[in-house]
């Protein structure tokens, strides 16, 4: 399969707002998509001691000037002259590297420091692949520790059933199994975690979202689409008042296409307002 049939195939939320994109920029961004899922696999699919050398392999082939493994040797290419580019996909591998096996965030500060690792870094990557002025990359980051955050909160019975809490110990103290499990006390923890969690991510969607007037239009309106819909899994879960026991949270298509219909709207109209400002301002 090729990077653009993968994402497509894989990423229900990415691959729609993706074709927004004209075709070099679907290919820039399906590439990087092939690169983070293969990381993230490795993780979560191998895992353990064999999947943690595996990626602390990958992340000696990024800091080497002469990669020699095909994931090093691609992120090269893709990321070619854009250090910041490459250096925040390294970042991704180490923080993906210390997350293959049982994980309990302990607090606030290493959760932020998990997803900046994740997925702030994507949000990096994108501005870098697209050219986008460093200034901007800090509120490219918060929108995908935002993002993060909102998985977190959707995968929380998965989680926990891997062995994993990412509620951090001081929302939710309890073990993931006490989780999984149905424990009452437990569970009403998760739940008052999750509520918190997503506030957070509300904040960061602001803070991102606050950038994208930054990004070329057609890209502006991916991310804007992307953005709305998973910012629809945390309204589901608030909707469904949390309750992470009952399955994963899913936006049926209809809503998801009326989310990123608005979002893109939303948009144009931002672009317009401000067009029409500059034109008062200039005449």
């Amino acid at each position: 399969m090729n990077p653009e049939d993968i994402m497509a195939y894989h990423a229900r939320s990415f691959a729609p707002a993706a074709r927004l994109l004209p075709r070099r920029g679907r290919l820039l961004i399906a590439r990087l998509y092939v690169l983070c899922r293969t990381v993230d696999d490795i993780a979560d699919k191998i895992g353990g001691a064999v999947g943690q050398g595996q990626l602390q392999k990958l992340h000696d082939d990024l800091t080497s000037q002469y990669p020699k493994g095909r994931l090093g040797i691609e992120a090269h290419n893709l990321f070619h002259g854009r250090p910041l580019g490459l250096a925040a996909f390294a970042e991704l591998v180490s923080s993906a590297a210390a997350d293959t096996g049982a994980v309990c965030i302990a607090d606030g500060p290493t959760l932020d420091a998990y997803c900046m690792g994740v997925a702030g870094t994507v949000g990096i990557m994108v501005c870098a692949i697209f050219n986008i002025d460093e200034v901007h990359h800090a509120k490219a980051a918060n929108l995908g520790k935002a993002m993060q955050l909102t998985n977190i909160c959707r995968d929380v019975a998965e989680d926990a059933r891997m062995g994993r809490r990412y509620l951090p110990f001081t929302h939710c103290p309890y073990d993931p199994r006490d989780i999984a499990a149905g424990v009452p006390e437990a569970v009403e923890a998760a739940e008052a975690a999750m509520a918190a969690l997503l506030g957070e991510a509300d904040e960061l969607y602001i803070s991102g979202r606050s950038a994208l007037a930054a990004l070329p239009l057609r890209l502006r309106l991916a991310v804007a689409s992307a953005a709305a819909m998973y910012e629809g899994i945390g309204s589901e879960l608030r909707r469904r008042e949390y309750q992470p026991l009952e399955g994963r949270a899913i936006v049926p298509k209809e809503r998801k296409a009326g989310l990123a219909v608005r979002a893109i709207l939303g948009e144009l109209i931002q672009k317009r307002k401000w067009e029409n400002r500059s034109d008062h301002a200039s005449a």
